[in-house]
């Protein structure tokens, strides 16, 4: 089958915004949706100290949630969207208790480090964090963790000087 040259042509221009500016280029969405300033709220809102012994997972979660509201950068500006929601999906009986105690850690990493601690996970959708328990078969794979393997390729000079050290 052949196709016109413009049809390529536009084919072709579509293809690369989405692979430089992802798909929402072809939805029509702006850079700075609503995902993404969440994404940046779970980077710069900071907060000073979290303590925790056995407390349950929805408390820590509500914690959170009151946290993100009063630490949030941009609540000066806009009080209205300060903070993050924070949505735990599954609920188990009883739940699952968190042990923590940390200083000066973004709220990312504290979701991030209790997910981790009770078998959860949390993903970032358009108006909220969702908290939901990791899939049965996703817990045998990994042991109760989600692993990541990065694989770094070394050119051969590097190879052969960090050899001789």
């Amino acid at each position: 089958m052949h196709f016109p040259r413009s049809i390529l042509s536009i084919t072709s221009f579509f293809i690369y915004l989405a692979f430089v500016f992802g798909t929402s280029a072809l939805n029509g969405k702006s850079g700075s949706s609503s995902h993404d300033l969440l994404v940046q709220k779970l980077k710069t809102i900071v907060i000073p100290e979290v303590k925790f012994v056995e407390a349950p997972l929805p408390e820590v979660l509500t914690f959170l949630h009151f946290a993100a509201r009063k630490h949030d950068p941009q609540a000066i500006e806009n009080p209205q969207s300060a903070g993050v929601n924070i949505v735990l999906l599954t609920r188990e009986n009883p739940s699952p208790t968190v042990t923590l105690d940390t200083r000066n850690l973004t709220l990312g990493v504290l979701l991030e480090f209790i997910t981790e601690l009770t078998g959860y996970v949390y993903e970032v959708r358009e108006q909220a964090v969702v908290v939901r328990k990791l899939p049965p078969k996703k817990r045998k794979q990994s042991g109760g963790l989600l692993l990541q393997t990065v694989i770094y390729e070394f050119n051969e000079g590097l190879k052969r000087r960090l050899v001789r050290r």
